[in-house]
């Protein structure tokens, strides 16, 4: 394969204008243990529901709760450039009033990096987005991750916290956050961050926690080499936490890294599973981790030597080994993979393809670690953007944004039932 230079800008936009058109001229070339676990899970248990966005909604990403209900997050566009930050939760099956958290900012409209809520307790909750800095002025490649913080459920917010860095450093490009809960009081992120672009030409991966009472402890660099533009996971375990993101080497191979944080200490990197995929600018196209504890699953999307597949592979540890990958794809994938773990050593995969131009919404069902039951469509339209899974009490919820007939972005929701 032919090496392209590239700028650092010029990386970022051809990434970001892969979108969905990767399915034709991407720059990679792609033109049991009880019965229960023997239910089978098919297009039967799948319908589309309401959803409280109103259509011109972009960037929806769903979180659970701890008593089973669902955050939905999504942005709000204005005329003006900026945007209005929103939420509501769905409770016994109906979603209430939606609540404004930040209104009028300059958040980041990058499909791969949509802004979320995450839930530390039933009153403590924990928002984060990416935006451009608050003037409108031209700033280079700068990009702020902030935090806001409720106490009271999410009727109220503090004023915005800058997470990954200070105020008085100079303007980054960094983002793709990743958040997960370490008790009721604290959360952990971490976030791509290009600090060090203009010096090396290299994106890093830093961590910080952050409390509900506002403060925060110092940034830890993590691994000083990461692909550009991916999005990153992170999850707790029972052994602590594991983040999953798409790493880079000199030779631009873009592989899926994986981390662990055991008793307030962070691991060395490794690769997770050695695709060994070349490619001279970040796919865009991050992994995703589920866990219930012990059991971890990780699924990634790579195209080594122009071959597009989704991988999926299970760890009982953890995240400290894992297992083989299975390949679950149908031969046609696009990636922006998503799964969610279940009991009795099952699981739900959710991605999508390319069909004739048309991008597929798929899942499948993997029982028993193992392709027993074939992939089904979700939905299916020319534009679809990165879905977003969460548990619920009466199955999975799954987000998505997509551009209807008249290329207006609505936030579309289904829930897949789960016995």
């Amino acid at each position: 394969m032919k090496r392209i230079k590239m700028t650092r800008r010029q990386l970022i936009e051809a990434s970001s204008a892969l979108g969905f058109s990767a399915a034709f001229s991407s720059i990679f070339g792609l033109a049991g243990c009880n019965s229960k676990s023997d239910s089978r899970i098919t297009a039967g248990n799948w319908r589309e529901i309401a959803a409280p966005a109103p259509r011109g909604s972009i960037t929806p990403r769903v979180n659970a709760m701890a008593d089973g209900s669902v955050i939905l997050s999504w942005l709000e566009p204005n005329d003006d450039g900026t945007a209005a930050f929103q939420f509501s939760l769905r409770r016994e099956g109906a979603w209430t009033q939606p609540v404004a958290i930040a209104g009028r900012f300059l958040f980041s409209r990058d499909r791969a990096s949509a802004p979320g809520v995450i839930a530390l307790s039933s009153r403590n909750l924990i928002a984060y987005w990416s935006q451009k800095p608050g003037s409108k002025e031209p700033s280079g490649n700068a990009i702020e991750l902030f935090m806001v913080v409720s106490t009271d459920g999410g009727s109220h917010w503090s004023p915005p916290a800058l997470v990954n860095r200070s105020a008085a450093q100079p303007g980054e490009d960094n983002g793709y956050a990743s958040a997960a809960a370490l008790n009721d009081t604290d959360a952990a992120f971490i976030w791509l961050d290009g600090r060090n672009w203009e010096k090396d030409k290299r994106v890093q991966l830093m961590s910080r926690t952050v409390r509900a009472n506002g403060t925060m402890s110092e940034v830890s660099l993590l691994d000083p080499d990461t692909c550009t533009c991916c999005s990153t996971a992170l999850v707790r375990t029972g052994s602590g936490l594991l983040a999953a993101y798409r790493g880079h080497t000199p030779e631009n191979i873009r592989d899926i890294f994986l981390i662990q944080n055991r008793a307030g200490t962070w691991s060395q990197p490794r690769v997770a599973h050695p695709d060994h995929w070349h490619i001279e600018a970040c796919p865009v196209n991050g992994p995703l981790l589920d866990t219930d504890g012990s059991r971890t699953a990780l699924i990634w999307f790579s195209a080594p030597e122009d071959q597009p597949a989704v991988k999926l592979a299970f760890s009982e540890d953890g995240g400290a080994t894992f297992a083989p990958p299975l390949r679950i794809d149908t031969g046609h994938a696009l990636g922006r993979a998503q799964v969610m773990l279940l009991p009795n050593r099952s699981a739900v995969a959710f991605w999508l393809e390319n069909k004739s131009g048309t991008a597929r919404l798929l899942a499948r069902h993997i029982r028993n670690n193992a392709l027993r039951d074939e992939p089904f469509e979700l939905s299916q339209g020319g534009n679809i953007g990165y879905p977003h899974a969460a548990r619920a009490t009466d199955g999975i919820l799954l987000t998505w944004p997509e551009k209807d007939t008249e290329s207006v972005s609505r936030v579309l929701v289904g829930l897949l039932r789960i016995a």
